[in-house]
């Protein structure tokens, strides 16, 4: 069902606004083959393919001769032919070969930056060479590993990118809508220069933006998101299971297009995931998350407790898709509380990677 509605909003995609620069997901690597595959990003269609090296490719989809699909084509001696007259593109995207002819010089499809690690293939949207890589975790392209339970979730939803990632740094939602009662209040901070932590919005920003000292964006908004034990009928289950802690953490890689979550209980691991973005077209997106529960305990206990880490994540994620969906379109701002600093610094992060792409 989730396959099906992606294919129907990539059919009726428009072209992104307000998408910051970065790397994003065109599809996860166990979807790429040995065939090409369509792929509809930031609006536009593009086809994915591998070489005969294995390494994946991610190109314009409209051959440049009489406009045909490429993705209804075929890999041949590691080049995409196109379907129509049999014109081949390499993984540059240059036009090597013409049946009969010797190919035009001006014959070429737009080959887009790419990179395939977590489990996915990921392209690089916004002018000029990529500024940063994107998050590579060890483990999570594999089917299995060692004592850890992976899984993964891949579920379109009309929220726009920023709206997805910022989500993460809303820790009053983690209540009003998760429902999760603690001992206390959750708390998310900053780091800063000198090692002292920051909460809330960075000195000299109306919004807590970061800003490098050559005066392009930071490449990362990280943070620390913290909160007590639990209360109520989910601290007694966690109590019950063995998982309930003085103290939870959650640490974050954050980009402006992906991030990468590790997810703690006083100092032990309990599981870490990608979170990442597939910007099918304006408004039309997915959610993907790709997440490796760590072994918590020996025997059934452990098994056990790996199905409730992994339970919490899943529920928490459909939960938000609700919200997501029948969100007002574009990345509305509306009225701030105090609660509200650190989707305010992320915002601001945010904005300066789209005014870089749109620079571009």
């Amino acid at each position: 069902m989730r396959r099906k509605t992606s294919e129907r909003l990539a059919a009726s995609a428009r072209p992104v606004t307000n998408l910051a620069s970065g790397w994003y997901v065109a599809l996860p690597s166990a979807e790429l083959r040995t065939g090409p595959r369509r792929a509809t990003l930031f609006g536009t269609a593009h086809v994915a393919w591998r070489g005969e090296d294995g390494q994946a490719h991610v190109q314009g989809a409209v051959c440049p001769h009489a406009g045909a699909a490429l993705f209804g084509g075929r890999v041949v001696d590691g080049t995409l032919e196109c379907p129509f007259h049999r014109w081949r593109f390499d993984g540059s995207g240059a036009c090597v070969s013409v049946p009969g002819r010797r190919p035009p010089a001006r014959a070429a499809v737009t080959a887009l930056p790419t990179r395939e690690c977590s489990g996915y293939v990921w392209v690089w949207y916004g002018a000029g060479p990529p500024r940063y890589e994107p998050p590579d975790l060890p483990g999570l392209d594999a089917r299995r590993f060692p004592g850890i339970r992976g899984f993964r979730l891949a579920d379109p939803t009309r929220a726009t990118t920023r709206r997805i990632l910022e989500n993460t740094y809303d820790p009053d939602h983690l209540v009003a809508l998760h429902g999760l009662t603690v001992a206390g209040e959750a708390r998310i901070t900053f780091p800063a220069a000198g090692g002292k932590a920051l909460s809330g919005a960075a000195p000299g920003t109306a919004d807590g933006g970061a800003t490098a000292a050559g005066g392009g964006p930071e490449d990362r908004c990280d943070a620390t998101l913290t909160w007590p034990s639990y209360r109520g009928p989910l601290g007694t289950v966690s109590n019950a299971f063995g998982l309930n802690a003085d103290e939870f953490t959650l640490r974050l890689r954050g980009w402006a297009s992906c991030q990468e979550i590790e997810y703690f209980a006083d100092g032990r691991r309990l599981y870490r995931m990608v979170l990442a973005v597939t910007p099918i077209g304006e408004h039309h997106s997915v959610q993907h998350i790709n997440a490796a529960v760590d072994a918590d305990g020996a025997g059934i206990v452990g098994w056990l407790r790996s199905l409730v880490h992994r339970a919490e994540v899943q529920v928490a994620a459909r939960q938000d898709l609700p919200v997501f969906d029948t969100l007002l379109p574009g990345d509305r701002h509306g009225i701030y509380v105090p609660g509200d600093e650190a989707v305010r610094r992320f915002r601001r992060f945010y904005q300066q990677w789209v005014e870089l792409a749109q620079r571009g």
